[in-house]
């Protein structure tokens, strides 16, 4: 009895099994592309949080003379330890392997990139990542990024001022030389940007019709101040809002052969949402397609 009893198990253990192995019978497997996207947009998250929070330290150089080759250079730094910071909405795109992560930190007492430190009292920051493994749509991303560096680089010029040297020399009436340099360099904190959610009308951060990025940044002034940590004297209104510009591609120099292109299409799990993200037809950039 005890025999016939295993064989009807062992019978009823395969022709499950049977009829499991049959419903995934030509799904395809998973890709690791959807995954290494999401942890791509979840440290940009991350990332884009200390920065509002601990702040950064810009250096920008601007060189713009008529007789000059045009060059314009921001340089940030930071670096902080996090924890706690909520991952609140995912979104993949599946067709594009494009992962947008929005979230936020309830915030206590923090050191800024000053090392002072600043009692926020349980304010809310929301922030927003980006990630993305496929080539043809990376240009996206880093013109996003570009464009936040821009920001803040404008946010510290508008506030703490540009440093110009200016030189020009002419003969016979003709403009032999022309030197047009700036120079920014400050630390600031606090900066956010307003309305991170996919959906929202009115969202800090998108593309224009061209493929080139923008990021709204909002600051209180009286969170800035000099590379060496002067107060900065401002007569402006208190809250200040720059949009900052980025470009996938430099027109200035000449084009690199476009990469191998691909598209990623994994499975995405209950927490993700899976749709498609709103990307502009750009022109032709030397290898990006953005259809």
């Amino acid at each position: 009895m005890r025999v016939e009893m295993r064989h009807v198990k062992r019978a009823m253990f395969l022709t499950v099994l049977s009829v499991a192995l049959a419903c995934f019978a030509g799904v395809s497997p998973a890709s690791n592309l959807q995954l290494m996207s999401e942890k791509m947009a979840k440290q940009d998250l991350r990332r884009n949080i200390v920065e509002s929070i601990i702040g950064y330290k810009v250096k920008s150089e601007g060189q713009f003379g008529l007789t000059q080759d045009a060059n314009y250079t921001v340089k940030t730094k930071s670096a902080a330890v996090i924890k706690g910071v909520v991952e609140e909405r995912i979104v993949y795109d599946r067709n594009k392997d494009i992962c947008i992560c929005t979230g936020y930190i309830e915030l206590d007492d923090v050191k800024n990139i000053l090392g002072e430190r600043i009692r926020y009292k349980n304010v809310r920051v929301y922030g927003v990542g980006f990630g993305t493994m496929s080539p043809q749509y990376r240009g996206y991303l880093m013109a996003m990024r570009a464009a936040l560096v821009n920001a803040y680089d404008e946010l510290a010029g508008k506030i703490v001022g540009q440093k110009i040297s200016s030189y020009s020399e002419t003969e016979n009436f003709v403009l032999t030389k022309d030197i047009n340099k700036s120079m920014v360099c400050a630390a600031i904190y606090g900066a956010y940007i307003p309305n991170v959610d996919i959906d929202n009308r009115d969202r800090g951060w998108g593309w224009d019709e061209g493929g080139n990025a923008f990021v709204k940044l909002v600051l209180d002034i009286r969170h800035v101040k000099d590379i060496l940590g002067n107060r900065i004297t401002y007569k402006g209104p208190n809250v200040v809002e720059v949009i900052g510009r980025g470009a996938q591609v430099d027109d200035l120099k000449s084009k690199s052969d476009g990469e191998e292109q691909f598209v990623g299409k994994g499975m995405a799990p209950s927490a993700t949402e899976s749709r498609s993200v709103d990307l502009p037809v750009a022109r032709d950039t030397g290898g990006v397609n953005a259809n």
